[in-house]
């Protein structure tokens, strides 16, 4: 495979990683379940299991999306290039 295809490909799943990492455990466990639990509590309709799971997502949150990133960083550094003297 030809080395820009190579860096190309590394950047390409690094993004990813980061967008992905961001969106799953930035919005998807973190910032819904938040706004779940203030409109909730809002709206006077709040209930002990949706407080128990909202609070389950946000503690769990930041060790997804880590993995996430961790997942994706491994396989772009399967294209990055090191240097031979190492």
């Amino acid at each position: 495979m030809k080395k820009t295809a190579k860096k190309t490909l590394a950047i390409l799943f690094s993004c990813l990683g980061y967008a992905l990492a961001i969106f799953v455990g930035g919005y998807v466990l973190f910032l819904r379940p938040v706004f779940l639990l203030f409109t909730g509590f809002t709206a006077g309709t709040l209930t002990k299991t949706l407080l128990v799971r909202c609070v389950i997502e946000v503690f769990i949150a930041s060790t997804v999306g880590g993995a996430i990133w961790c997942i994706f960083d491994i396989i772009a550094g399967l294209f990055r290039d090191y240097p031979e003297d190492i």
